[in-house]
């Protein structure tokens, strides 16, 4: 049961009543609203224009008033004024966009007439796009952009996307530049298809950009296709040209556009020229990519003629760069020094751990009628510290394991073998720690095999590696010395020995009584 009634209805109810049985319920009164009552005031009241002169009138007297001057207030305001006031800063907007519109479509349009242009956005550009997006969600933070990331790559792509008329308003969410990128791609796919005159293009794009990281866009985008492939081999020689006068360039970086150049050259059967290769061989001693180095000689050997200043060459740039550390700062597993000494031995004698035949190396290259450039190889050996494959050299022995014969080669030229000493005494002058190498108990381990013993040689060079590749000290006095002398005889007379094991009992005990060889 309910009740609607005022507050006096409850305390006259029992006491026992119970409430869920009687809920009383209060009434509020509204008072409602009263119309006015009459006709409305603008009925009662109606407008009505008045003159000027009463105006005037009225006005006269009155302080701050004046005439109307139209030369000071202007022309009076139409009744739209105010709307169009209101519509000005969208009307600015659209104007801004649509000047923000032509840019870009400008840009595009200029880059899409070059079909060689460096700039055309390219799978690393998309790849880069994604990636330098600092959180992995993919909205990037309020007021981020990706010219606002502080990485390498990003000043490259804000001129890419600049150049294809990506707008910046699209830039804010990476989802949304990836898409617009993509779109520009499409928009660009019917006009790069191949020509004839595409190869004197892309040479007419090499001489205009000198710029290496706009040449390496070009080559990156030459390489994706077999065409694009062929004609960059028969232009590589005015890339080669463009790459010599590129400013800026670091030598990890130009490696790693001649590597892809080689890798994706080679898919097709295809080469570059004799000088892009020699620039590859330069360019991987620089860095210290000796593996590297080794593919850059053989392709250079197999692909046209070379005379013997070439290979006197690297072995002197080995000799006195690739050895000893230097102070450079590249890839860290270039800095390995035991796999770094390792590569170079291989390279020098083709001894490879694991393989069961030898590889190219310089040793096959080495003219041995030609005095100077056997020397080079001997003292990289003996900078080295690679004593049992010096004594090999010395007897002319050469192991050859497919048939397991001793092949004793007689050279006239080299029957003195007098440079051979020259190179181990000058090698200790520059480097005492390689007489560190007697020490071992190891020391005088050898096989009398050509193959057994590099295998030995290639565990000692990677054992000691750190004191081996410690920089070359400076010696002061150049001319022999007594001292030097008698130290050259006992070292010719060891080395002279024809039993490698007596041999080596000598070098052992002469190395350990010396502590100085110059």
């Amino acid at each position: 049961m309910q009740r609607v009634g005022g507050p006096s209805l409850f305390p006259r109810l029992p006491a026992s009543t119970r409430l869920w049985k009687c809920q009383t319920r209060y009434t509020h009164r509204k008072k409602l609203w009263q119309p006015r009552p009459g006709e409305p005031l603008r009925r009662v009241f109606p407008t009505f224009d008045i003159s000027n002169l009463l105006l005037d009138l009225d006005a006269e007297g009155v302080k701050g008033v004046r005439a109307f001057d139209s030369q000071l207030d202007g022309e009076p305001e139409p009744s739209s004024a105010q709307k169009a006031c209101e519509l000005q800063p969208i009307k600015e907007r659209v104007a801004d966009f649509e000047k923000k519109y032509d840019e870009c479509e400008y840009n595009f349009n200029s880059i899409s007439a070059d079909k060689f242009h460096p700039l055309h956005i390219s799978d690393f550009d998309i790849l880069a796009a994604t990636l330098l997006d600092s959180s992995n969600t993919p909205k990037m933070a309020p007021g981020a952009s990706i010219h606002n990331k502080p990485v390498s790559y990003t000043d490259m792509l804000d001129s890419v996307l600049d150049q294809n008329g990506v707008p910046r308003i699209a830039r804010d969410q990476t989802s949304n530049t990836i898409t617009y990128m993509q779109f520009r791609r499409r928009s660009l796919a019917h006009s790069l298809s191949l020509a004839p005159e595409d190869e004197e293009l892309l040479t007419v794009a090499f001489n205009g950009h000198m710029s290496f990281s706009k040449i390496d866009r070009l080559v990156a985008r030459a390489i994706q296709t077999p065409e694009g492939c062929r004609i960059l081999s028969e232009v590589s020689d005015k890339l080669y040209e463009s790459l010599i006068v590129a400013q800026e360039v670091e030598p990890i970086q130009l490696l790693s556009l001649l590597n892809n150049m080689l890798i994706n050259l080679d898919r097709y059967g295809l080469h570059m020229s004799n000088k892009l290769y020699e620039l590859g061989i330069w360019t991987s001693l620089k860095c210290h990519a000796i593996v590297t180095a080794q593919q850059y000689i053989e392709k250079r050997v197999k692909h046209g003629d070379y005379d013997n200043d070439f290979i006197d060459s690297i072995l002197i740039n080995i000799l006195e760069t690739s050895i000893a550390s230097a102070p450079l700062n590249f890839h860290g597993s270039q800095l390995n020094v035991s796999s770094r000494l390792g590569a170079l031995f291989s390279l020098l004698t083709g001894y490879v751990p694991g393989e069961g035949q030898s590889v190219f190396s310089l040793r096959s290259l080495v003219n041995r009628e030609r005095p100077h450039g056997f020397r080079l190889y001997i003292q990289c050996l003996a900078r080295l510290g690679a004593f049992r494959t010096i004594w090999h050299e010395w007897h002319q022995i050469d192991y050859a394991s497919s048939g397991g014969n001793i092949d004793v080669r007689q050279d006239s030229a080299f029957n003195e073998n007098s440079y051979f000493v020259t190179a181990i005494l000058n090698s200790l002058a520059k480097n005492n720690d390689i007489a560190g190498l007697a020490t071992s108990s190891e020391f005088t381990n050898v096989t009398g095999q050509f193959r057994e013993d590099c295998q030995i040689d290639i565990l000692v060079i990677s054992r000691s590696a750190r004191a081996l590749a410690l920089p070359d000290r400076r010696v002061k006095n150049s001319n022999p010395t007594p001292i030097y002398a008698k130290n050259w005889e006992k070292l010719y007379q060891i080395f002279k020995e024809k039993q490698m094991k007596k041999a080596f009992l000598a070098l052992q005990a002469f190395l350990m009584s010396k502590t100085s060889f110059s």
